[in-house]
């Protein structure tokens, strides 16, 4: 009987409100669906993707979790059938509240719970250790009920990180990272899994393989998951998603598959139609007068006493103003690249001299805290590792960009000046989020209450941003933007390139470096940069894009 039920069934025009609030008129409704509901079935095979408005999608997932309300109230057994059932059958057995949760939810741009400042350049030197707990030693201590190990070795190998699974999880990229804690997840058994953007940070071949595996699981009829993606595309949607829910200032539209393809092919012509965008773009002059920003010469690079090659002769210039796309599947050895450039790995300290020159100068002559106030850098690492609990506000995380820190330092006026500069260009974005339309830009903080509120109140995605700016703060010769969208909603990186853009015109020498699985999110028009591929370690430079 209970496989029969529905995992999710919401009333015809349903109209979700925050709890507390005594509305129930649909013009004031967090949320309005569709006259067809929204039934989400466990005996059916069928896929499900969140799409829409970045305010829509975070409502429609705290739907699913039951933090508001539903109206009209959904009959008995309410909104959630098969879990209600679940529930109450688990505790008449015991006798007890049981405390399994048949719903999960994951979302991989939520900072650490600490809110203390992890040293996230370990994983390219000795490591402390408390830094040592492997993988499979975390799963073991966290998980309850305690998985076996049978069951990890399953679950590691359904997501392809069995190797993974004895190392230290400090060590593992942001790649890896993500598929340890979707296996983490699964390892709960709940029954409806909810994963936002499960395939950002992944190369495309990893992409597909992660792809595949949560439509085999999602068919098995064990477990319901739930896509929720940011909506780049149809090519975007895995295969085996068969129904797609799209929101858009709180109106819910519920679909297959096919009925959203089509919806999103209309929207393009006409946006085709409405564009006449000029690509034609005036380049920089002499490409000879421009200084070498950076220049490797053949840097290789390995592990384990050199029998694990990470970099072979890779040689890379870097000349003011360029605008540079890297690229590579994950371990292709990007970040390791990128640790060199940015003097958070040893082996930058010890390569010749002519191997590796930075502004001109041997990179063993800069001194590396004077190094990190010459490169803007953002990056996962730097959003997972950044201090929530050292009472930075948002003014101070911004000025620590200048030296490269992560604590707070004294400004001089001019300092003190451009920070609150870039804050005021984004201070309709770093509003506090209420009602219904998501962030208020007209009657909510000014620019000074927004610069004094402390960083770790602000959501991820505001963080992200804040992160974004403390990364241009200091008007950086060289700027590396690793993966720099990913967590943060599409209407703040649409901000974050026009914001780009004009640092770019005041400041002509800035070379940039963008990490990015997606073309798309590149923050230039096509024509204006160029692309560096690494492959198992080696490096080419491909067409400009």
């Amino acid at each position: 009987m209970s496989r029969s039920l529905p995992l999710v069934r919401l009333p015809s025009n349903a109209l979700i409100h925050r709890f507390g609030s005594p509305n129930t008129s649909s013009a004031n409704a967090l949320l309005r669906f569709p006259s067809q509901g929204w039934t989400i079935n466990r005996s059916k095979r069928e896929g499900w993707a969140v799409v829409g408005d970045s305010e829509g999608r975070k409502l429609a997932v705290e739907t699913l979790l039951s933090r508001h309300r539903i109206h009209p109230l959904p009959s008995p057994p309410g909104p959630f059938p098969h879990i209600t059932s679940l529930l109450s059958s688990s505790s008449s057995s015991t006798g007890e509240i049981s405390s399994y949760k048949p719903i999960r939810h994951l979302a991989f741009s939520r900072p650490p719970s600490s809110g203390d400042f992890t040293d996230f350049t370990a994983r390219y030197g000795a490591l402390q250790e408390e830094d040592k707990l492997s993988f499979r030693e975390t799963l073991l201590s966290t998980l309850h009920p305690t998985p076996s190990n049978e069951e990890i070795e399953r679950v590691a190998g359904l997501m392809k990180i069995t190797k993974l699974l004895d190392l230290p999880m400090v060590s593992l990229s942001s790649g890896q990272t993500r598929r340890s804690r979707i296996a983490a997840s699964l390892l709960t058994k709940p029954v409806l899994l909810i994963l936002e953007d499960p395939m950002a940070g992944l190369d495309i071949p990893s992409r597909k393989e992660v792809s595949h595996t949560l439509g085999e699981l999602n068919d098995s009829g064990d477990i319901r998951i739930v896509l929720v993606l940011r909506g780049k595309g149809t090519e975007d949607v895995p295969d085996w998603i068969t129904n797609v829910v799209e929101v858009k200032d709180g109106n819910v539209w519920i679909g297959d598959k096919a009925q959203y393809e089509e919806s999103l092919r209309t929207r393009a012509n006409i946006q085709a139609d409405n564009e006449k965008a000029s690509i034609q773009e005036l380049l920089d002059t002499r490409a000879d007068d421009k200084k070498n920003l950076v220049n490797l010469d053949k840097v290789s690079v390995s592990y384990g006493e050199g029998s694990r090659p990470v970099l072979k002769e890779v040689s890379w210039s870097i000349k003011e103003g360029e605008k540079w796309h890297l690229v590579g599947a994950n371990g292709s050895g990007k970040t390791t690249l990128l640790s060199i450039i940015l003097g958070h790995h040893p082996r930058s300290f010890s390569l010749p001299s002519t191997s590796l020159e930075l502004f001109s100068k041997p990179r063993r002559e800069i001194p590396t805290t004077t190094l990190r106030g010459m490169i803007g850098h953002t990056s996962p690492e730097i959003y997972s590792s950044f201090p929530r609990g050292m009472g930075l506000t948002a003014y101070s995380a911004v000025g620590t960009g200048f030296k490269g820190i992560f604590s707070r330092s004294e400004l001089d006026e001019n300092q003190k000046n451009r920070v609150l500069y870039l804050l005021d260009q984004v201070k309709d974005l770093l509003q506090p989020t209420v009602g219904t339309g998501g962030i208020e830009s007209t009657k909510g903080m000014d620019l000074k209450e927004i610069a004094l509120r402390p960083f770790a109140h602000f959501t991820p995605p505001q963080q992200g941003l804040i992160l974004f700016l403390r990364s241009i703060v200091g008007k950086p010769n060289l700027l590396v933007l690793d993966e720099p969208s990913q967590g943060i909603d599409e209407f703040i990186w649409e901000r974050c390139k026009a914001i780009l853009e004009r640092e770019w015109k005041d400041n002509e020498k800035m070379a940039t470096i963008v990490v990015s699985h997606y073309e798309d999110e590149v923050p230039w028009k096509k024509g204006r940069g160029k692309i560096l591929k690494l492959d198992q370690g080696i490096a080419t430079v491909e067409k400009s894009i």
